[in-house]
């Protein structure tokens, strides 16, 4: 049987504006000829389904000048990296950076952005509120993250080898962070309207857990070995590269 093509679709009318076959279903939007998986195998240990490949992360690897505040950033006390990336709830965000206050750690949060859809939050002397900042250099200069659990985010703390304290904001995030934690280098905290209080007791004791660093460091070393850019531009040229 033919598949249905929706002519009310915005795609399939563009398709047909272009003379190239449209989509039958949703699912089919989905569906490549390949699909490249950013991640190692061990990530998730998941066996993948036809056309799909483990290409490794695609992080850029470059070094970058640091600002002087990143720079010159104090080393008498742990560093802690804290980002939550375009989805993260700006008020959770406010709410997390105000339970900074006090503690015995400094932090980079670049995440000015969020901040500033959040009135009246007290950023604490310790936090250094950044924009954007230089991710795999700075979460290497760190002990800990703290991050939402975007794919990005969790392969750059798993490069840096860092152990992770992590907030899902949707349910990839939450998939992300799960994998982390049963490779033994992450506590997930519950998203909800404040869970502040419960990251400061996760970080207390991933800066004390010799174990969760020592996995942290392995399973950097299993990511290093991957070049994502560089396997995916192989596979493109050799599937695409002798068409016009």
């Amino acid at each position: 049987m033919a598949p249905v093509h929706y002519s009310g679709n915005t795609i399939n009318r563009t398709a047909r504006h272009f003379g190239v076959a449209g989509f039958g279903s949703i699912f089919e939007f989905w569906c490549g000829d390949i699909t490249l998986v950013a991640e190692p195998p061990e990530f998730t240990g998941a066996k993948l389904p036809p056309n799909h490949y483990f290409i490794g992360p695609l992080i850029p690897r470059d070094e970058f000048p640091l600002p002087d505040e990143l720079a010159d950033i104090p080393k008498d006390k742990p560093l802690i990296y804290f980002a939550m990336g375009s989805s993260g709830t700006p008020e959770i965000v406010a709410k997390v950076v105000e339970s900074f206050a006090g503690k015995p750690y400094q932090v980079i949060a670049p995440v000015k952005f969020l901040l500033a859809q959040v009135r009246g939050t007290r950023v604490p002397g310790n936090v250094l509120v950044a924009d954007w900042v230089p991710a795999l250099q700075v979460n290497k200069m760190a002990d800990l993250a703290v991050i939402h659990g975007g794919i990005g985010t969790v392969m750059t703390a798993a490069l840096a080898g860092k152990p992770v304290v992590g907030v899902g904001m949707q349910m990839e995030q939450v998939a992300n962070l799960a994998a982390l934690e049963r490779l033994g280098f992450a506590i997930r905290v519950p998203k909800s309207q404040d869970p502040s209080a419960r990251i400061q007791v996760a970080i207390e004791k991933l800066l004390h857990d010799d174990a969760a660093k020592a996995k942290a460091a392995a399973f950097s070393r299993i990511v290093a070995q991957w070049d994502g850019p560089g396997i995916a531009a192989e596979m493109l040229v050799e599937r695409y590269g002798g068409r016009g």
